[in-house]
């Protein structure tokens, strides 16, 4: 009995860091048909896991100030990409005339942080989500992934998830933000015409 409970345990640390990154961030691009990411009852028990400091709940740093960027859509849009949730996009002053730009290249710097709310039918509720951030860091920051740093901060999340949660790259739980981002131009998701406030 204890063999297989060991055995149990890998696939478990495993699979439970990659089903709540897709449930934070939803699992196709837009467009594309919503998938859903199993859910974690509430009786699944977390997997112990190594530390890893790129997960410890803290104050948002990157994007903290992000109530100060340009806001790019005019009403919330519903967003497969970040769990089905509704969301605002904010991007910095640095990176806002690119980003509405499609032939022109996304400067270092540049800040897009997209906040979210939980949905109340077709609608967002006043519970918020998490805050989805992106950052064009200098070369070889993760040339893999274009330079970009990634982050998910959401401090009511769900007990079962084991409350508060802030992943960052180069965590691992932030492995579907890169991945779902490299599949857009400039790895941006963009802001649907039909809600931009350009």
């Amino acid at each position: 009995m204890l063999f297989s409970m060991r055995a149990l345990a890998a696939p478990l640390a495993i699979s439970l860091p990659l089903s709540l990154g897709l449930l934070a961030c939803g699992g196709g691009h837009a467009g594309a048909p919503e998938a859903s990411a199993p859910a974690a009852g509430d009786d699944a028990e977390p997997a112990a896991e190594a530390a890893d400091p790129n997960t410890t709940f803290g104050p948002l740093a990157v994007g903290a100030d992000w109530e100060s960027y340009a806001k790019l859509n005019d009403t919330p849009v519903r967003s497969g990409d970040h769990g089905g949730r509704f969301v605002d996009t904010y991007v910095n002053d640095i990176g806002a005339a690119a980003y509405k730009d499609d032939s022109a290249e996304v400067p270092v710097g540049t800040i897009v942080v997209k906040t979210s709310w939980e949905r109340d039918g077709d609608q967002p509720s006043d519970r918020r989500g998490p805050i989805f951030v992106m950052e064009k860091r200098d070369a070889g920051f993760a040339p893999e992934h274009g330079d970009w740093y990634y982050a998910i901060h959401w401090e009511n999340a769900p007990e079962r998830f084991g409350g508060q949660l802030y992943w960052q790259s180069p965590s691992p739980k932030v492995d579907y933000c890169w991945e779902c981002h490299e599949g857009y131009d400039r790895s941006l998701g963009g802001v649907p015409e039909e809600h931009r406030t350009w």
